[in-house]
């Protein structure tokens, strides 16, 4: 044996010596490439190799050194062609050596080659797979947005859907609060129930107030339908007292004045008084209310005491309306006195509740 398996040495000579190895540059260094891809694979081919080269180049120095009688003695008992065949023998065996190595390196080589082709086929097929899958979460990521805009106009559609939904069904329940509330209280007064033995004008004015406290102003405070029920009471009043009903062209004066004169009981006059003032009431209200200003002026100049009364309370409020508050026909009949008084009463309930609303 003549080289250990630590082949480092034999690896540096070779290229610090390529030209007295007699080996190109070229080839040491890819074999010292091989060598380091595959260092177990090169170890036994490289100590033959490298064993063989020592071998010849001992049979080479020796017959260099062997003088020309040595040589001839060499020919003659068959030593040179012995030691011949030897260095041939070495040289075929080197060779073999380096050709069976180069073999297992291409051999190798080639499994790598697979190795990496197939490992690349499988990076593809990866790299094909992430691309799909990004492809597919982009596409789910635009039909996301898109679900969530129809989710966010589905949402809208029905929010405003249910908010309309809601304002109906609030607009039936007031309508239908509004509806008995009207019929419980003109029922109750058509049948003698509620302001009994008042005048037919006081009545008016006392039952129009009733019904618009009730959740019928609520109904016109949240639908603005000032009319439907407005007509309505109107019409029911005048159909329940056609034969209390003032005639046509009646003075206003003495209608007011038979109104209060009509009350026996003081107390009466006193509580109706009391429930009709305007003496309380701002300015800004009364100017919108001239009937209701000379009814209860009319009452509260009745109360006073006889010496300080008007002979006609009627006339002097009339007179005290068309001087402070407003304009006022001095005639009247009865569609005519029961829709003002129902207009002017229901315009003030429902300034004095919006009011309340605001605050």
């Amino acid at each position: 044996m003549y080289l250990s398996k630590n082949t480092s040495c034999w690896e540096n000579m070779l290229i610090s010596n390529p030209e007295e190895n007699n080996m190109p540059s070229s080839f040491i260094l890819h074999l010292k490439h091989l060598q380091h891809r595959i260092p177990v694979v090169s170890d036994k081919a490289l100590i033959d190799l490298v064993n063989g080269i020592q071998v010849s180049q001992h049979i080479l120095r020796y017959r260099k050194d062997r003088g020309w009688l040595g040589k001839l003695i060499d020919k003659v008992d068959g030593s040179d062609h012995t030691r011949r065949l030897l260095l041939d023998g070495n040289l075929i065996a080197g060779q073999k050596a380096l050709y069976n190595w180069v073999q297992e390196l291409v051999e190798n080589l080639r499994i790598s080659n697979v190795a990496l082709s197939g490992t690349r086929k499988s990076l593809l097929e990866a790299r094909n797979a992430i691309r799909d899958l990004k492809e597919t979460s982009q596409i789910q990521g635009e039909e996301l947005l898109q679900l969530k805009y129809q989710l966010s106009m589905l949402a809208q559609q029905v929010s405003v859907y249910l908010h309309d939904l809601e304002a109906r069904v609030r607009s039936l329940e007031v309508k239908v609060a509004a509806n008995q509330d009207l019929d419980r209280i003109v029922t109750a007064w058509s049948a003698g129930q509620t302001y009994r033995l008042l005048p037919w004008t006081l009545q008016v004015a006392l039952l129009v107030r009733e019904v618009f406290s009730s959740s019928v102003v609520m109904y016109e405070l949240e639908t603005g339908d000032l009319k439907s029920y407005r007509e309505l009471l109107v019409n029911k009043i005048l159909a329940n007292t056609k034969q209390l009903q003032p005639p046509s062209g009646c003075s206003l004066a003495d209608l007011l004045d038979e109104s209060w004169t009509e009350i026996k009981n003081n107390d009466d006059l006193e509580l109706v008084t009391g429930l009709l003032e305007v003496h309380s009431i701002p300015r800004e209200r009364l100017i919108n209310t001239p009937h209701l200003f000379v009814i209860g002026t009319t009452l509260e100049l009745a109360t006073l005491p006889e010496e300080a009364r008007p002979s006609q309370p009627g006339q002097s409020a009339i007179a005290l309306c068309r001087a402070h508050i407003d304009d006022i026909y001095r005639t009247t009949d009865a569609k005519t006195f029961v829709d003002a008084v129902t207009q002017e009463t229901a315009n003030d309930c429902l300034l004095m509740i919006g009011n309340n609303f605001e605050k």
